[in-house]
């Protein structure tokens, strides 16, 4: 509403601050014109060096929560929504709809993956009540899980069964090179 009283001209203000230049960007920095990075100015009469930073720095924080979960960047990509659009009518869903469940099982409590198999055959009883709750959906972070396998030390035993997993995955991963390679250990580099 103050934005409605007083216009301000954002591309002036983001031209200055050195920020992109869009629609969402615009209302991103309308957001941020209106907290409270200007307090100083009617507390003292001054604006600290620092205003202009935490201004700058609230544009992004709220321009980060106007982009939409599926447009966003993680370390190794974007994450897609299962609705993003392929084209001829066809959604990812359609794609990954058949491999949501990678974890079901078969009969007898076996796994149709037979590498997970192998790692699920080095964890004991405890350890594998901790993979399951994360695997489940019933702790988020592998504290959380060995939480609710009923771990002491949730943290320590979390992070222990963690390392475990990531091992004998990593074992897995090496043995399959090793059978692709034809049985022979790749050569190493001689250190210089």
């Amino acid at each position: 509403m103050q934005s409605q009283l007083f216009p301000v001209d954002t591309s002036m203000v983001s031209d200055r601050l050195v920020l992109p230049r869009s629609e969402r960007w615009d209302e991103a920095m309308d957001t941020a014109l209106l907290g409270n990075w200007n307090d100083p100015l009617w507390d003292t009469g001054r604006l600290p060096s620092s205003a202009l930073g935490a201004l700058k720095a609230e544009a992004r924080t709220v321009h980060r929560q106007l982009v939409p979960l599926w447009r966003r960047g993680t370390r190794y990509g974007r994450v897609l929504s299962l609705d993003a659009e392929l084209g001829d009518g066809l959604v990812l869903y359609d794609l990954v709809g058949a491999d949501l469940d990678l974890l079901g099982r078969v009969a007898g409590g076996v796994f149709e993956d037979e590498r997970l198999n192998a790692v699920l055959r080095g964890l004991d009883e405890a350890e594998l009540k901790t993979v399951f709750a994360l695997a489940s959906g019933e702790g988020e972070t592998w504290t959380e899980s060995a939480a609710v396998a009923g771990a002491t030390d949730p943290t320590a035993f979390g992070e222990r069964v963690r390392r475990k997993a990531q091992r004998l995955a990593d074992e897995q991963r090496r043995r399959q090179q090793l059978r692709r390679v034809g049985g022979q250990a790749p050569v190493q580099p001689i250190p210089r």
